[in-house]
């Protein structure tokens, strides 16, 4: 479908009243019912079955929708899908699934059309929660604007004059997929040195682990592993607490993140960087490292023009993201 046709069919959800959200990632499910001032009238939340194939998936998540939409007791305008995944926004098909199998080439937008009788868009997570940050959150009152999700993968999302900037094939803001150290360790893309290989909450444990096995001793870690797995949020947790190793994985990760961010600062010059993402939970013993590298990386120019800030919609932020599709300015 070409970019013409697309915003013709997309014309119809301008302006809905209400909007289902769908949110498809590779821990939840979940659907709500969102009104235009980002009220969230009814929500329901499910675990995703990653063994399931993509027509199970979709059924569990008609289900859970159906649901929303009983509690809430008016009908939808429009359905607003955030899927987990690279997405072609132009024809409503899903590319992949990093996280989930199955997922190449699905005409998820159609789909979702034909069950429930409503115009519908789609796009990636983190593309949506950009535009749901811009319209409802942290990023009201900016036109410029790059979100970055960090939690078990890392994506990202760039506003420009206040609508998402999606590249000729939809690829644009995959920030997680920047080469920042050429022989790193692999990444789920099946590259190396990726940002999402260094900085993720996956890379946040597998760097404890490792820390770990060569020996590293007096750490609070040792005990948290030998009770059960590792997680980045128990780094954070022990960095918090003022735990050396600890401290110097998130200090490392607020480094990878600094070159990141600041190569995306340089080349679009947003005024503001918005970090979500259960990564960003950690608060201060990864933001204020960051903020602090950050500088290093960025002309002077643009540092004095940015500020970064954790998102702000929290738990409700992929349905707010889905949502947000449907009122992006045309």
């Amino acid at each position: 479908m070409t970019q013409p046709e697309c915003a013709e069919r997309t014309a119809r959800a301008v302006g809905p009243e209400r909007v289902l959200a769908l949110d498809i990632g590779g821990t939840k499910l979940a659907a709500g019912m969102v009104t235009r001032a980002g009220h969230v009238l009814a929500r329901r939340q499910v675990e995703t079955d990653r063994s399931a194939r993509p027509p199970a998936i979709m059924d569990a998540l008609e289900a859970i929708a159906r649901e929303a939409l009983d509690e809430s007791g008016v009908p939808a305008d429009a359905v607003g899908i955030s899927y987990g995944g690279p997405v072609d926004y132009y024809s409503g098909v899903t590319v992949t699934c990093h996280h989930l199998g199955g997922w190449e080439n699905i005409p998820l937008r159609d789909e979702m059309e034909r069950r429930f009788h409503a115009p519908a868009l789609m796009d990636n997570d983190a593309n949506a929660a950009a535009l749901a940050e811009a319209m409802f959150g942290a990023g009201k009152g900016h036109d410029y604007i790059v979100y970055l999700t960090v939690s078990s993968g890392i994506g990202g999302g760039i506003i420009a004059a206040g609508r998402v900037y999606r590249g000729a094939t939809s690829m644009a803001g995959e920030i997680g997929h920047m080469s920042v150290l050429p022989d790193g360790p692999p990444c789920t893309c099946g590259r190396r040195g990726c940002l999402e290989a260094l900085a993720s909450g996956w890379s946040i444990a597998r760097r404890a682990r490792e820390a770990l096995a060569a020996g590293e001793t007096g750490s609070r870690l040792q005990h948290m592993q030998a009770e059960e797995p590792l997680t980045a949020q128990a780094v954070a947790a022990a960095a918090v607490a003022g735990d050396a190793l600890a401290l110097r994985i998130m200090n490392e990760t607020a480094e990878f993140l600094a070159l990141g961010i600041g190569a995306a600062v340089n080349l679009l010059n947003p005024t503001l960087v918005v970090i979500g993402g259960g990564v960003s939970k950690a608060g201060a013993v990864l933001f204020d490292p960051l903020r602090a590298r950050l500088q290093h990386y960025v002309l002077d120019a643009n540092y004095e023009a940015v500020t970064v800030v954790h998102a702000a919609l929290g738990d409700d932020g992929g349905l707010l993201a889905g949502a947000a599709l449907a009122w992006e300015p045309r």
